[in-house]
């Protein structure tokens, strides 16, 4: 029998990702932490063009294929704008969020702690422009 404990631990923190207007994949705090992400670490983007499921992966060491996970005032991103470009994700008009499901079984074949990019599209709201000068 093959069955396994499901820990609310593990499940406690949704972990987030997003494309931002500059096209950098940012983190937010709690999942940069969950992730382990900091300056020497690196992500790889792996691609099932079959199901359209985009995956991120979690490496140590830098290699060809490989972004180099950066960080600024203490927020982390991934340099990703001709990446998204090239893939054709419309980030300009909206953010794209990605929920980040771990998916440890891939960890050996694609070489890293992967991730499955759930993505959600939220349009930014509409800014009305009210006259105040009319009631």
């Amino acid at each position: 029998m093959a069955i396994t404990i499901l820990s609310a631990k593990q499940f406690a923190t949704k972990l987030k990702a997003t494309i931002q207007a500059s096209g950098r994949l940012g983190f937010t705090a709690e999942t940069a932490t969950a992730l382990g992400l900091e300056s020497g670490k690196f992500a790889k983007f792996a691609k099932d063009d079959e199901k359209e499921s985009l995956y991120l992966i979690i490496i140590n060491d830098s290699n060809e294929d490989a972004f180099e996970i950066r960080v600024s005032s203490g927020y982390y991103y991934v340099p990703t704008k001709v990446m998204f470009d090239t893939l054709g994700f419309n980030y300009e008009n909206g953010n794209i969020m990605f929920d980040l499901v771990r998916q440890p079984s891939l960890d050996d074949d694609l070489q890293g702690q992967v991730y499955f990019m759930k993505q959600r599209q939220i349009k930014n709201k509409d800014k009305k422009n009210d006259d105040i000068t009319n009631p």
